[in-house]
């Protein structure tokens, strides 16, 4: 596990597109950013939140109230954004080090991890699947009224 003092972040040579490559391909291997730490601080929407705290405080709640249930999985998609956001620039910045390469994968995998803790504590889940089962009835009463409206078209056709 990379830590923010490791050989990684003290490397100063230039990140080649093969090493580019290989770090963002880690980014999207399975489950890289297990075991990886939840940023202590993190900048979200520019603002300074204690971040480990905060998904700490949530997913210990025995039972979260419907809002604190909002709030986080709105933490989250924040989270999500700061990742992508962060991939972006590793993807595009010309010129990084590898140490500098690595430690922007630390705080992406750790910025991941955070969002898998908040989605799967016990109130998150439980609303992300009601929200999931909502959006296929509301899918299905699209589908039967348009079906209606075809099948009635074609009546008014014959």
């Amino acid at each position: 596990m990379n830590g923010p003092n490791d050989k990684w972040d003290l490397d100063t040579s230039p990140l080649t597109e093969e090493d580019r490559a290989k770090i963002l391909a880690r980014i999207h291997s399975a489950l890289y950013w297990l075991g990886r730490f939840i940023p202590e601080e993190e900048i979200l929407e520019g603002k300074k939140l204690p971040l480990r705290d905060i998904i700490f405080k949530f997913v210990s709640k025995e039972q979260p109230s419907e809002e604190e249930v909002e709030v986080a999985l709105s933490l989250a998609d924040s989270m999500k954004r700061k990742a992508i956001e962060l991939e972006d620039s590793l993807k595009s910045e010309e010129h990084l080090t590898k140490g500098q390469a690595h430690m922007l994968l630390d705080e992406i995998c750790g910025l991941m991890r955070g969002v898998d803790e908040v989605r799967t504590s016990k109130g998150a889940d439980a609303q992300l699947k009601a929200q999931a089962l909502m959006t296929k009835v509301k899918d299905e009463k699209r589908w039967q009224e348009f079906l209606k409206s075809v099948s009635f078209m074609s009546n008014i056709e014959h």
